[in-house]
């Protein structure tokens, strides 16, 4: 009876430290993600996949899904005393990826993320205006206020 019960301890012992998850939380990606690209690009959900392990390096396989922090504009004309833009992307459109995840630390120290070979299912192209409904030296294309300007 000693040698099952040993047995099973150790067992248990073997599986408790293999489940050791060093792995960065999804909170710590999406912060990083977003420094990382300046705001521009918003991780929504994200799927981790361990490729390999060097001490506290670790790589991952990474998809899922991101988005733009703003509208993206695209400008078309300019004239004496306006800028005639086009809107070329919506804020929030979900966008599949798939990228090569390096973390560097654990749950006690941290982690340091860096999101490589970034591949997405779509572009957002232009770039972001800030207040350019109310800025009054931007039309924008179809937008409200084009035909009294």
């Amino acid at each position: 009876m000693n040698g099952k019960f040993l047995c099973g301890l150790l067992v248990s012992l073997l599986i408790s430290g293999c489940g050791d998850d060093n792995t960065p939380t999804e909170k710590v990606l999406k912060e990083q993600f977003s420094n990382q690209f300046h705001g521009r690009l918003i991780l929504d959900s994200i799927d981790i996949k361990e490729t390999s392990v060097d001490g506290n390096k670790r790589t991952y396989a990474a998809d899922g899904l991101l988005s733009t922090g703003y509208d993206l504009y695209t400008p078309v004309a300019s004239l004496t005393d306006y800028i005639v833009v086009q809107k070329s992307w919506d804020k929030g459109k979900d966008i599949k990826f798939s990228a090569t995840l390096n973390s560097l630390g654990n749950k006690d120290t941290g982690w340091k993320t860096i999101f490589s070979s970034l591949q997405m299912s779509e572009t957002p192209k232009g770039n972001p205006i800030p207040n350019v409904e109310t800025d009054g030296k931007y039309i924008i294309m179809d937008g409200a206020g084009f035909d009294d300007k």
